[in-house]
């Protein structure tokens, strides 16, 4: 906007002054942006998390319950990233390829660390920097019992986290589906996990403290995130 006559009125006498503004507006859920998937974002036979009924849900209420502000002072744990494509000695899982939990037990054992309670466990495909369509590699939902078996708080990946095809013919994604509607298990969707895994491999080191902060968007289903990992 260049001038002063767009600025309130006490600018109008500086006639050289100029200003940039911008309006956004995001859809972050999908396959695209980077995200934080809070529990409400999905409900299973009319229910969300822990049993709340899914009309606490509404169109212009947004959500009563389970929201993205619950993390609103942020999420600071400890980070593992579980690098599934170096395991398998491939750059990339095709899509449609899933990763189960004897993956998930091979990349610790080869990377020398163990997944712990109330970590966040992020897990590289090699897609995060390719899109595929609807179909997509992935968590394989045989994961979920071994991911709340060792107390999992947090799990991200490079895609939007569900194998596509699923393998369960009435179950579009498990992985959504179990994970924030039965275990309230938070998911950062679509990362960039390719300088964290580099630097990973560099220091032979694959745990880390990672930092999430959340916009405060009060009764919505989640936000838009950078994902911070420092070594």
């Amino acid at each position: 906007m260049p001038g002063a006559e767009h600025m309130p009125a006490r600018f109008h006498a500086d006639k050289r002054w100029g200003f940039t503004n911008e309006h956004l507006g995001l859809a972050y859920h999908g396959n695209t942006v980077t995200h934080l998937d809070a529990p409400c974002h999905l409900s299973w036979d009319g229910r969300l998390y822990n049993g709340r009924p899914h009309t606490m849900v509404g169109a212009e209420s947004g959500s009563a319950w389970a929201t993205v502000t619950a993390a609103a002072r942020g999420i600071t744990t400890r980070g593992v990233l579980l690098d599934v494509a170096a395991v398998r000695g491939v750059e990339w899982l095709e899509p449609g390829q899933g990763v189960f939990p004897a993956d998930l037990e091979e990349a610790e054992r080869r990377q020398g660390v163990r997944v712990g309670s109330g970590d966040a466990v992020l897990m590289r495909t090699g897609r995060g920097r390719g899109r595929d369509g609807f179909d997509q590699a992935g968590w394989h939902a045989s994961c979920l019992p071994w991911l709340h078996d060792r107390g999992v708080a947090l799990i991200g990946a490079d895609t939007p986290q569900d194998v596509q095809p699923s393998g369960y013919e009435a179950v579009l994604m498990p992985v959504h589906a179990v994970s924030l509607v039965a275990m309230g298990l938070w998911m950062l969707d679509n990362c960039d996990l390719e300088a964290c895994a580099a630097t990973a491999a560099e220091l032979d080191q694959w745990d880390f403290q990672l930092a999430v902060a959340p916009l405060r968007l009060a009764a919505t289903s989640g936000s838009p995130v950078n994902p911070i990992a420092t070594f």
